[in-house]
């Protein structure tokens, strides 16, 4: 009868422990007083809420990159003028036209071939 109590005792504890990691993994600043991470725009409230926003910019970092170097190409393929806009680079997919994470196109200046991303914290892309 004693070791039935004591298995007892031991899955409620091993039940506490589960809770408390989950708890730790799902809202991170709820223990352990961490500041609750903050992203420019407010997304991304649990751990895996915000690996998953953090591929998705480096999608965004990608995307605009492959947008460059098909500028950079256009431009020295024969024209010294970047191109009037994006849709008129050749072989890019228009899933490269715009960010991830917000679906807004981004932000190209044909006069100087420049290309950002207007999502609040991809600015610096």
């Amino acid at each position: 009868m004693r070791r039935r109590g004591q298995t007892l005792v031991a899955t409620l504890i091993v039940i506490a422990i589960m809770g408390i990691l989950a708890v730790a993994l799902l809202k991170p600043w709820a223990v352990g007083g961490t500041a609750k991470p903050a992203r420019a725009d407010g997304k991304g409230n649990t751990v895996p809420g915000l690996v998953k926003l953090s591929a998705e910019d480096d999608v965004c970092r990608s995307n605009l990159g492959q947008v460059r170097l098909a500028i950079q190409v256009a431009q020295s393929s024969g024209e010294d003028a970047a191109p009037q806009s994006l849709s008129e680079l050749p072989g890019l997919p228009k899933s490269f036209l715009s960010c991830p994470l917000s679906k807004e196109p981004y932000a190209y200046d044909p006069s100087t071939g420049t290309v950002r991303c207007v999502h609040p914290g991809h600015e610096k892309y």
